[in-house]
């Protein structure tokens, strides 16, 4: 049994300023040993884009910081890396130990053009793996398979990630315009975390309005659809209202994710405590 955690579910300048939602970031804990349960060595513990107040987050949750074994940040916006630096010294015991893994965006590690850096050079000599990607490119994390996918954004070098995991694949997709190749990249996932910042018929560049998300989760055709990173007009209009159209459009079951919401992943997905607004 696996678990994903959803440390925030807002994203964008507002709803990050705000803090409409939280923008902690998702926290995904894989079981090493799957007869066992999700406790002490059998873990591995992965971050996905601790925004700001990650770290406050994780430790109202009862993560603890020193346990972290990889940091993903999928590109050089603060909504997604704002706490990356305070938790690469958590999972870095302080930076006395040389540990974990931080993946990243090109732009995340060496900037580009008016992006970034958003680590500096002292926090990248402290985990064990530090490695930027480009859309295709794959990493092996401590035996865990992650690969970059594509996504149309307006810093040029922002990632999308797809985890290989025993329980199978978990594809994220990061902030996004609509491409027909990210709903190619992201097939033979079985779970699909997608953000949706704009309400329906309300796009505005570099990002998913309700309509484009269910243009991708029709390609996809994963098991299971949790939305995130919502942007203040759907935190208002109601995201639940988002998971509905996407459902009714693609007959695939679609979650509209809330802060704190645990997910257990093993023969059957099941979310604990389950959501106010599940539309199936």
């Amino acid at each position: 049994m696996d678990r994903l955690t959803f440390l925030g579910t807002g994203g964008g300048r507002f709803a990050c300023i705000l803090q409409a939602r939280a923008t902690g970031g998702i926290y995904l804990q894989l079981a090493k040993d799957e007869t066992k349960p999700l406790e002490g060595g059998n873990v591995m513990r992965i971050h996905i884009d601790p925004g700001p107040g990650a770290l406050v987050r994780m430790l109202a949750k009862g993560f603890d910081p020193l346990k972290t074994d990889a940091l993903l940040v999928s590109h050089c916006h603060p909504d997604h890396y704002g706490d990356a630096e305070i938790l690469v010294e958590g999972m870095t015991e302080g930076g006395s130990k040389k540990r974990g893994a931080l993946v990243t965006s090109k732009s995340v590690l060496f900037g580009y053009d008016e992006f970034g850096p958003s680590v500096s050079k002292y926090h990248l000599s402290k985990p064990e793996i530090v490695k930027g990607l480009a859309p295709g490119d794959s990493v092996d994390v401590f035996g865990l398979k992650v690969e970059a996918t594509h996504v149309v954004h307006s810093d040029p070098t922002s990632i999308g990630f797809r985890i290989h995991t025993k329980q199978g694949i978990i594809g994220y997709v990061s902030d996004t315009a609509l491409d027909p190749a990210i709903g190619e990249a992201n097939r033979g996932s079985r779970i699909l975390v997608l953000p949706v910042t704009r309400p329906l018929g309300a796009r505005i560049p570099f990002h998913l309005d309700v309509e484009d998300a269910s243009k991708i989760v029709e390609t996809v055709k994963p098991e299971i659809v949790f939305l995130n990173h919502f942007g203040m007009r759907v935190v208002k209009d109601g995201p639940e209202f988002a998971a509905h159209h996407i459902y009714k459009k693609t007959g695939i079951r679609t979650i509209a994710s809330e802060d704190n919401m645990d997910v257990n992943i093993g023969k059957d997905i099941e979310i604990q405590g389950k959501p106010q607004h599940d539309d199936i």
